[in-house]
């Protein structure tokens, strides 16, 4: 026996990093801006169509670079395509491979149908790449008639009925990889993907208040901020207050289940609550990302400033990236057979792809804002453009 040796204090070492902790960020952002732009297309509510595609082409945006966060987190990541053909009925990501590129194709022809009329009178009116761009844009339909926008019309309650599913399942399906890991004590609760979802709207509220206001400024035809616009961000601004209820409701009851239930529960708990993760969890989760928003969209003397809403927008997505962070690096930092945490330390080389795919990022939503037709055409074109919109208008009604 004195030949034998025991193996104990096995480390498991943290799988998932901060590359895919901010992927979930990101689809959560593009998954709440959706949601929002729908509320004018498919929920008929007539006061937010004015933002229906500034939240559309927010969605796009964030799906073109969300997924390089998970190839880029891959350690052979030219071989990605492989999910593509090795379906796995059983699996979440096999799944989620699939609504990837489902939703952001939806998202696009969803878009192009709501810019076409746009597309179409640009094309004839404007003059210089705007024209060129638009003439491509509108892949030869230039019908204005009425009956071609009434089709036009149709084809948006479609595909934005069918966005909605969409864009909640791409990132409903990052709770239910993580709800469906028995090992992960904070992770196996059926409030997962619920808190994900509530989290992603709360996130994309607030990108899209900031958005608005600074593409309305200065990148959209009038270049200024409306009354009427003013007005529209606050309201937005009150919906995200009761999404902060919500989402802030849901982490409560998860934290009470988790503290009473199973060893490995309450050490969970305990260590978001009590140890070494509290300020990261009540200091900024909670505290700054949750809290103080609350707050500001509730006191009469902020809910209606805007740099106070805006602040209360910054907060929610330093918020919600803390809580991606948390939830995905710090439950996998609890051990599982040792008595001490799980180290994890950030690679280099993934902060620096995540600090760039965030600039393309903004220069993706800076070109799509700066030459596509988001808040319509140029209100004051030239005297002969003014006839053929005229003439436009005539043939339309």
């Amino acid at each position: 026996m004195d030949n034998v040796t025991y193996i104990a204090n096995i480390e498991h070492p943290v799988q998932l990093g901060v590359m895919i902790a901010i992927y979930f960020f990101y689809t959560g952002l593009s998954a709440g801006a959706f949601v929002l732009s729908s509320l004018g297309t498919v929920f008929g509510i007539k006061k937010y169509k004015s933002i229906a595609k500034a939240g559309v082409v927010m969605a796009v945006a964030l799906l073109a670079i969300a997924p390089l966060h998970l190839i880029g987190d891959l350690e052979q990541p030219q071989r990605f395509y492989t999910l593509f053909f090795r379906l796995n009925p059983r699996s979440a990501i096999s799944y989620g491979t699939f609504l990837l590129t489902l939703y952001p194709l939806n998202s696009v022809i969803y878009l192009w149908f709501m810019m076409r009329r746009d597309f179409a009178q640009g094309a004839q009116s404007l003059t210089g790449f705007r024209q060129k761009l638009y003439q491509f844009l509108t892949f030869g339909r230039m019908d204005l008639s009425g009956q071609a926008i009434s089709k036009d019309d149709k084809w948006i309650k479609r595909l934005g009925t069918l966005g909605v599913p969409l864009a909640l399942l791409v990132h409903g399906y990052t709770g239910f990889i993580l709800a469906n890991i028995q090992a992960r004590a904070l992770w196996h609760t059926g409030l997962m993907p619920l808190i994900f979802l509530m989290s992603a709207m709360v996130s994309g509220t607030g990108l899209l208040i900031l958005v608005l206001i600074i593409t309305q400024r200065f990148l959209s035809p009038e270049k200024v901020l409306t009354a009427e616009r003013q007005s529209l961000i606050f309201d937005i601004a009150q919906l995200m207050k009761w999404f902060i209820v919500v989402d802030g409701t849901l982490m409560f009851i998860d934290f009470i289940v988790l503290y009473y239930t199973n060893a490995a529960g309450h050490a969970a708990a305990e260590l978001f609550l009590y140890g070494s993760h509290k300020t990261m969890f009540l200091g900024v989760e909670i505290g700054l990302g949750l809290l103080v928003p609350f707050i500001l969209t509730l006191l009469s003397r902020t809910k209606e400033s805007l740099p106070w809403i805006s602040l209360g927008s910054l907060l929610t997505l330093i918020g919600v990236i803390a809580m991606r962070i948390n939830f995905v690096i710090g439950g996998q930092q609890l051990p599982l057979s040792t008595d001490r945490l799980n180290p994890y330390s950030a690679d280099p080389k993934h902060l620096l792809m995540i600090g760039l795919f965030a600039l393309t990022e903004v220069i993706i939503l800076y070109l799509a804002f700066r030459f596509l037709p988001v808040y319509g055409l140029p209100k004051n074109p030239p005297t002969s453009q003014k006839q053929f919109m005229s003439a436009q208008n005539a043939v339309v009604k």
